[in-house]
């Protein structure tokens, strides 16, 4: 494949956004993420990096906090976008999230769900860094994430093992603060969910 034909993670959900969208919004924010509620400022920035169809950054914004949803799939992020609930929506993707960086703001949260096996190998200490570079003092963030499926594009997922992640964490200067494991919250028996949640060292 040509690499000006080579597939990319927004075509592959802008595919199927609305498909996409109706599986995540199937089920709630507490169900797909547990143990988070407790880690949740009472208040402040929030960044949902790869925000899907908003589920999540409903739920956070329905607390009271300020989301910024970052969304690369333009399908997606149009779903996301037509809910509403006063959070802002930004085209930009990791390892580098162009868009954020150097802007200056701070983030009292960070949620990077179902995104770190959309990364290369080569690219996750990059991400890992551009996250703790986003991160508040006394920030958290957290992330999870699982083993590729059989019949998901080799080129797009990626299988990275707790090692992996928690030394690309250690190097971008993130502790990890919590970690757990999990089903699948919306029934597909493959999938099995491992959660961190990580602080500045």
């Amino acid at each position: 494949m040509a690499s000006s034909d080579r597939l990319e993670a927004p075509d592959y959900y802008d595919r199927d956004a609305a498909v996409f969208a109706a599986r995540y919004d199937s089920v709630s924010f507490d169900a797909v993420h547990p143990v988070l509620s407790r880690y949740l400022p009472a208040s402040g920035l929030v960044l949902d990096i790869g925000a899907g169809s908003g589920r999540d950054a409903r739920a956070m914004a329905a607390r009271g906090l300020e989301v910024t949803a970052v969304e690369p799939s333009d399908g997606l992020r149009a779903i996301g976008a037509a809910s509403g609930n006063g959070i802002r929506w930004i085209d930009d993707r990791l390892p580098r999230l162009t868009r954020l960086s150097g802007s200056g703001e701070r983030y009292d949260f960070i949620l990077c769900s179902a995104v770190i096996m959309l990364i290369a190998p080569a690219d996750l200490t990059l991400s890992f860094a551009t996250m703790d570079g986003l991160l508040a003092d006394t920030g958290k963030c957290a992330l999870n994430l699982r083993t590729p499926g059989a019949d998901e594009p080799v080129e797009l997922f990626f299988a990275h093992s707790d090692a992996d992640v928690l030394a690309a964490a250690q190097t971008a200067g993130l502790a990890c603060i919590d970690r757990g494991e999990a089903g699948d919250a919306i029934g597909r028996s493959a999938y099995f969910w491992r959660s961190f949640v990580f602080a500045r060292c």
